[in-house]
């Protein structure tokens, strides 16, 4: 449940208001009685200044990271796709795996990655990491 202020409110009572949204608390500011801003908490990934689309393809590596184990078995010398922390696809061939998952997750996010052999450096279409 969130707590609703007036602009008013939030004028007079800021820094308590930003404390407790820094808390975990989301509040929603009101002008005349419309909800037209929210204060809440932000996430570590947020707070860093990343952008949403590369925070979820860094949560898809570092399930890739924790899977890394106990995919060697099945997976050894292949590639897999990641997706929602689980495999979702795998392949020998990395052309062939990304084009079945841009088909099949559209615009979720994930990440491709090299079972038991280091990966080669490879260009991602999508976003330019600077």
């Amino acid at each position: 449940m969130a707590t609703t202020v007036g602009v008013r409110e939030l004028k007079l009572h800021a820094p308590e208001l930003v404390r407790r949204a820094a808390g975990g608390e989301r509040i929603v500011v009101t002008k005349r009685g419309t909800p037209v801003a929210v204060l809440a908490p932000l996430d570590a990934a947020e707070a860093a200044g990343e952008h949403p689309s590369l925070s979820a393809w860094n949560r898809e590596r570092r399930a890739f990271e924790q899977l890394t184990p106990a995919l060697t078995k099945k997976y050894s010398g292949q590639w897999v796709a990641i997706s929602g922390g689980k495999v979702v696809d795998s392949a020998t061939s990395y052309e062939a795996l990304l084009g079945r998952v841009l088909r099949k997750l559209r615009t979720s996010p994930f990440f491709l990655g090299r079972v038991g052999a280091p990966a080669p450096v490879v260009d991602m279409p999508g976003f330019d990491i600077e």
